[in-house]
């Protein structure tokens, strides 16, 4: 049984959706070293695997979530960024702490189930993108979307190096806020969804596609 350790560090820094990109490469910009955890890319190739720290919007305002090795890297941005300040693009921001939430989580499944929600998910890709528009019956696009989920958090699991032998089941229990959005000028669908399963996942940590840059963020709901 293995323990992910996660680390989700909230700024009293107001942040808008848009500038999730900005964030992050104000971040990239103040580490000297370029640790490839920060960008996932080293200059001539992209690291392809499940971003250990993502740049998100929580409450409105500027975070961090970081895993497993990305809680450990992280450490060397507040040691030489002691004034906690960063330039978000043509602005000097500062970044007071407001809140940091440890946790340690048995990404496993369990016989009882869980309630999370997903805000901004970006289910689709190109090829499930059109076969979802072509169905019209909410009982297929939920059987559609609860089968990439599982896929989602399969994903996950693999690229936190963990094997899930169990069943994962999920069932949506609501979907709202369906809206077509562009990023890097792609069009894609995104929305929020609650469901539930019987796969215990930590808070704040990212599902799907772009979840270096805030899209897909679980939070756990108080059952």
């Amino acid at each position: 049984m293995t323990k992910i350790k996660t680390l989700t560090i909230q700024f009293d820094t107001p942040l808008r959706r848009s500038e999730i990109p900005l964030f992050r490469g104000a971040i990239i910009a103040a580490i000297p070293s370029s640790n490839i955890l920060f960008h996932n890319h080293d200059g001539s190739s992209l690291r392809y695997a499940y971003p250990l720290i993502q740049y998100k919007r929580i409450g409105g305002k500027a975070a961090i979530t970081c895993i497993g090795e990305g809680v450990d890297a992280m450490g060397e941005f507040f040691s030489i960024n002691k004034d906690y300040k960063i330039r978000l693009g043509e602005e000097t921001r500062n970044l007071p702490l407001q809140n940091i939430q440890a946790q340690q989580t048995e990404i496993q499944c369990w016989d009882c189930k869980f309630d999370y929600r997903i805000r901004d998910w970006l289910p689709l890709n190109e090829k499930n993108y059109n076969v979802f528009n072509e169905t019209t019956d909410i009982i297929d696009r939920i059987n559609i979307l609860e089968k990439i989920l599982v896929g989602n958090i399969l994903s996950l699991a693999k690229g936190l190096s963990m094997n899930i032998s169990s069943t994962i089941t999920v069932s949506i229990t609501d979907i709202e806020n369906i809206r077509d959005i562009r990023y890097k000028r792609v069009p894609l669908r995104c929305m929020d969804i609650r469901f539930r399963s019987n796969i215990s996942l930590p808070n704040f940590i990212g599902i799907g596609k772009h979840t270096s840059v805030g899209f897909g963020i679980i939070t756990k709901e108080k059952n």
